[in-house]
């Protein structure tokens, strides 16, 4: 399993929202995470932010390296200075591969996403989910994992990733995303449980998701804090209250900040859309494929 970070508000510095905090992403979550019974992400890493004074488009940066031995990273975060960030450390699946391709997050046009968890019975499905891809959505896919796969279903839903994309066409083709997935599982009879948190961005609204088929256990950890602004003095970071509407939202894997109250937990199998007037909404997710009997396998979570 992995760890991640999404962020979508006034523009702040990567630094402030991967190094200073307490339990920081990079210093703390990639040796030591606290909510995952695999502790340590050290198969690569990914960030990716938006420069909308340049243009609408992502640019991701991403490294095979362990976070917390990244130098460059370091460096960069410095000057990272975007209104729409996401960050992501890899715990990679077994027996897929540690390549840059693999590392989160991934982007194609206007759109940037990341996973944290794992696809039940991947293997199983991997060929016929290719064969349902329009060509965009095919191409946009240059690694092995189930995640980035996951990205492609979600495309073939999208009319024009490199055009203007809406929140709402984005919420829309989430659940045509997991419609999709839910027959392929049904169809080829998978029996290992899925675990999908997930994050996607247009750079101007934000789109998250804590879900498992497994009614036996919680999902993997998600929280989010909201605010007037998310700032740092020195190493003390935190969210601001605002009074009404916030400004700026945080979703976390886990929370990073010292002050814990600041932070609430998604709900199971939740979808939370932050649209781009900034309103938080919360959707149920589910999938028939939750209702089969599955193989009883401890799950590796957060």
């Amino acid at each position: 399993m992995c760890r991640f970070i999404a962020y979508i508000g006034p523009s702040i510095l990567a630094d402030d929202l991967l190094y200073k905090p307490k339990f920081s992403l990079v210093t703390a979550q990639t040796m030591n995470a606290g909510e995952m019974s695999v502790s340590v992400n050290g198969d690569g890493f990914g960030v990716g932010f938006y420069a909308p004074e340049l243009d609408n488009e992502p640019c991701v940066f991403r490294s095979i390296k362990p976070a917390w031995s990244d130098n460059n990273l370091k460096n960069l975060a410095k000057k990272i200075h975007s209104p729409c960030m996401f960050a992501h450390v890899r715990a990679a699946s077994p027996g897929l591969a540690v390549e840059e391709l693999n590392s989160h997050p991934f982007a194609c046009g206007k759109l940037m996403f990341m996973h944290n968890g794992v696809v039940g019975g991947f293997k199983s499905i991997r060929r016929k989910l290719l064969r349902m891809l329009n060509d965009t959505a095919y191409d946009a896919i240059q690694g092995s994992t189930d995640s980035e796969h996951l990205f492609g279903l979600l495309l073939n839903h999208i009319a024009d990733p490199y055009g203007h994309v809406t929140c709402e066409e984005l919420v829309q083709a989430m659940y045509g995303m997991f419609a999709d997935l839910n027959t392929l599982l049904m169809d080829s009879d998978v029996r290992q449980h899925s675990y999908l948190n997930l994050a996607v961005t247009n750079g101007t609204c934000l789109i998250t998701v804590r879900y498992t088929t497994n009614p036996n256990v919680q999902p993997a950890s998600l929280y989010y804090m909201h605010g007037r602004e998310y700032r740092c003095v020195g190493d003390n970071c935190m969210m601001e209250q605002a009074y009404g509407k916030p400004s700026a939202i945080v979703v976390a894997s886990e929370p990073f900040t010292a002050r814990r109250a600041d932070w609430m937990k998604v709900e199971r199998n939740a979808m939370m859309v932050v649209d781009e007037t900034m309103t938080i909404a919360f959707h149920h997710v589910e999938m028939d494929v939750e209702k089969l009997d599955f193989e009883t396998i401890a799950p590796e979570i957060g």
